[in-house]
C-alpha cells in the first residue's frame, strides 16, 4: 500500500525557494541568458543574474542598470555575518547590482530565519522593535516576510522572531487573549461605526443640555450639606445630562450607571461621547461632597486617593478583560487609555486649586474636580447646549488638535467659568 505523503510546510517551500534563488540563476534567466547571449555563470544568484541580463539588452530596453558603483564594505561584513566564503563581484559594475548582490544575501539570512523559526499561521511569536510584542502570524509571504493578524498591520522578517506559543501547545490559547487584549487596548477607534452603540441606547441622552431643575436639583443637594454619597449618585442618575460636558457629545451621548463588568469593580459612571472622531470614554467616580479633595499637607486626600485608586483599578482590569467588555458589554472603543474622572468635595476659597491631575502608566489623564465644578459646567451647558468642559477638550484624541469641526461647540455663551486649575498628582506625591 503506497504511503502518504506529508504536504510540505510553506516555510519550508519557501526556504527552499530563497536558498535556490541565492545560489544560481534560475531555469527561465538561464533559457533567456542563452537564448540573447548574456554572460550568466551558474552560482550568481538570481537578482543580480536578473540585473546582468538587464544591462546586456540596455539597448534594446532603452534602459541602464543605474550609476556605477563599487562593493561596500557593509556588504562584506553581512558575507562575514553569514559565513559566506565566496564573496561578492561585479559584473555590470552597477549601483543596480550592488543592490541586487544584498538582496542575495538577505535571501540567505531569510531562509535561515525560516528554517530556525519554522513559523505556522496561529503561531504566536515574539518579536523586538524598540519594545518587545508578541502577535500571531497570519501568514508567510513569498519572500519570506512573516505576516500579523490584527490591526495595527504589521510584519517582520523571520530573523527578528522567536517563538512564544506554537498551535496546540500549552498556554497557546492564553498568549492569544493576551495579545487581543493588548491590541484592543491600544487601538485607535477614531473610524467606529455608530451601530456599534446600539445596544447601549437605553443609555443615551434625549438632550445635550440639563434640564433647568437638575441644575437646581443638584445646587439644592450642595446647599443641603448632604454627607453621604449615594444621595449624588441617585441624583445623577436620575438627571444624567449632568455629567454630559465631561465628553464631545455631538452626535450623541450616553451615561451609563455603575456598570458591573468584574465581579467586584463597578464604576460610578461611564460616559460615551460619539462625535466624527469616534468614541470618547470617559470613567468617572464620585465622593461626597463633605470630603476634601486635599489634606492639609497639600496633597491629595484620604478619599481622593481612594477613588483614584479604583480608577486605576478599573484599567488594570480592562489590560486584561477589554474584549469582553467590548463584545459581551459593548463597550466599543473602551480601553485602559480611557480617561478618568473624579468628583469630590467643594471649592475651597483657602485653596488656590481645586482640581488634581493625573497620568496612569498608560498615559491617559485623571482629573479630580469638585461638585461645583460639575455644576458650573452643567449651567454653561444650559446656555450653550454644546458647551464642552475644558477637561473633555483636554481629552479630545489628537486628531482634533488641527480640525474646526467642533469650532461652533467651543463658543460658549453666557457667563465663562475656568477649571483649568489643576495640580499634576506627581507634584502632590513628591517629596
Amino acid at each position: 500500500m503506497p504511503s502518504i505523503s506529508t504536504p510540505q510546510p510553506r516555510w519550508k517551500y519557501i526556504a527552499d525557494d530563497l536558498d535556490a534563488m541565492a545560489a544560481g540563476p534560475t531555469a527561465d534567466q538561464i533559457r533567456i541568458a542563452d537564448a540573447v547571449g548574456a554572460p550568466l555563470t551558474p552560482s550568481l544568484p538570481a537578482p543580480v543574474a536578473a540585473v546582468v541580463i538587464r544591462d546586456h539588452l540596455k539597448s534594446v530596453l532603452f534602459q541602464g542598470v543605474g550609476r556605477p558603483a563599487d562593493l561596500p564594505e557593509a556588504l562584506s561584513e553581512l558575507e562575514a555575518e553569514l559565513g559566506i566564503t565566496i564573496r561578492a563581484h561585479l559584473v555590470t559594475g552597477s549601483r543596480d547590482e550592488v543592490s541586487a548582490w544584498f538582496h542575495a544575501r538577505y535571501m540567505v539570512m531569510t531562509s535561515r530565519g525560516l528554517r530556525a523559526l519554522m513559523p505556522e499561521p496561529g503561531d504566536v511569536v515574539s518579536r523586538q522593535s524598540g519594545v518587545i510584542e508578541n502577535r500571531v502570524i497570519s501568514s508567510i509571504s513569498a519572500d519570506g516576510r512573516i505576516n500579523f493578524k490584527g490591526r495595527p498591520a504589521a510584519r517582520a522578517w523571520p530573523n527578528h522572531l522567536t517563538s512564544v506559543a506554537r498551535v496546540g501547545s500549552t498556554g497557546h490559547a492564553e498568549a492569544i487573549r493576551q495579545i487581543d487584549a493588548s491590541l484592543r487596548n491600544a487601538a485607535s477607534y477614531t473610524r467606529a461605526s455608530f451601530g456599534n452603540f446600539v445596544p447601549l441606547s437605553e443609555f443615551a441622552l434625549d438632550e445635550y443640555a440639563p434640564a433647568a431643575e437638575a441644575v437646581r436639583a443638584l445646587e439644592e443637594l450642595l446647599e443641603s450639606g448632604e454627607r453621604l454619597e449615594q444621595p449624588f449618585q441617585n441624583l445623577l442618575q436620575r438627571y444624567p445630562a449632568l455629567l454630559a460636558s465631561v465628553v464631545i457629545g455631538n452626535w450623541k451621548t450616553f451615561v451609563i450607571p455603575q456598570p458591573r463588568l468584574g465581579a467586584e469593580l463597578v464604576p460610578d459612571f461611564l460616559v460615551l461621547g460619539f462625535n466624527s472622531l469616534g468614541p470618547q470614554w470617559v470613567t468617572v467616580e464620585i465622593e461626597a461632597a463633605r470630603h476634601k479633595i486635599l489634606n492639609r499637607h497639600g496633597r491629595l486626600s484620604g478619599p481622593s486617593n481612594h477613588a483614584v485608586q479604583q480608577i486605576q483599578d478599573w484599567r488594570e482590569w480592562l489590560t486584561d478583560h477589554i474584549a469582553y467588555a467590548q463584545t459581551e458589554h459593548h463597550l466599543h472603543g473602551l480601553t485602559n487609555r480611557a480617561p478618568g474622572l473624579v468628583i469630590i468635595g467643594r471649592d475651597s476659597p483657602s485653596s488656590q486649586r481645586q482640581a488634581a491631575r493625573a497620568q496612569s502608566e498608560e498615559d491617559a489623564r485623571i482629573a479630580v474636580h469638585s461638585w461645583d465644578w460639575l455644576l458650573r459646567n452643567a449651567q454653561a451647558r444650559i446656555q450653550n447646549p454644546l458647551a464642552p468642559s475644558q477637561f473633555a477638550l483636554a481629552n479630545l484624541p489628537e486628531e482634533a488638535n488641527s480640525a474646526s469641526l467642533f469650532q461652533s461647540s467651543l463658543q460658549i455663551s453666557g457667563d465663562t467659568f475656568d477649571d483649568s486649575e489643576v495640580l499634576d498628582i506627581d507634584d502632590l506625591f513628591s517629596s
